[in-house]
């Protein structure tokens, strides 16, 4: 979990959080061979900056004889204010991270211009579109992309005081578009009522296979 007051940290810069509470929680890990070695340790998709998450996952291969829970209660005791362990678990050697990871589940905050009356019968004439066409940058530079076959779903939650709540599931693949390319994108289809410099985004879950 990385919580709010740590939102504005890279995902390189969690990565050596990670790192760091290992050494400090006297956890060996295992080291890649070569002229630069460095932890094997894989995280799932990177999080976009400013962005939190309460479902994320990572995998590391460790040299100590360390039972998941042992693992967890170490890492939990060192590991800075905003970030927890929730649970840990023992996998096979080989069993990567990034050959499970298929879906994710967001949800996002974000300001309204003004009132917005009929947002999921909005959502559902947006999602009635044959097709999402949208322009993804890419090593390449920018491409045209048809953003609905990623899109598993997409509703309404609520609004308050002039805030809106939307939750966006997506499947996640190598250049698969994230949330905020649903959001500008539904954002442009309303005639932008959606104030997306404030958006808040919380991951809440990736989903394995």
């Amino acid at each position: 979990m990385k919580a709010d007051n740590l939102r504005f940290i890279s995902h390189l810069d969690l990565m050596r959080v990670i790192e760091r509470a290992m050494r400090r929680g006297d956890i060996k890990f295992s080291l890649s061979k070569g002229f630069n070695p460095h932890p094997l340790i894989s995280f799932g998709p990177a999080l976009m900056l400013g962005a939190t998450t309460h479902g994320d996952y990572f995998d590391v291969i460790i040299e100590d004889n360390l039972s998941p829970q042992e693992f967890k209660d170490r890492m939990n005791a060192v590991l800075p204010e905003g970030i927890y362990i929730l649970d840990s678990y023992e996998v096979g050697e080989k069993d990567l991270l990034s050959q499970h990871v298929k879906e994710a589940e967001y949800i996002v905050k974000a300001r309204l211009f003004g009132e917005l009356k009929e947002i999921q019968n909005k959502i559902e004439a947006f999602m009635s579109k044959d097709k999402i066409i949208i322009k993804k940058e890419t090593k390449k530079g920018k491409k045209d992309i048809d953003l609905k076959p990623y899109i598993l779903n997409f509703k309404y939650i609520s609004t308050d005081e002039g805030w809106i709540l939307l939750y966006i599931k997506l499947t996640i693949a190598e250049g698969s578009p994230g949330p905020l390319y649903v959001i500008n994108a539904f954002n442009k289809f309303i005639g932008d009522k959606i104030d997306t410099e404030t958006y808040r985004l919380d991951r809440k879950d990736l989903i394995l296979d």
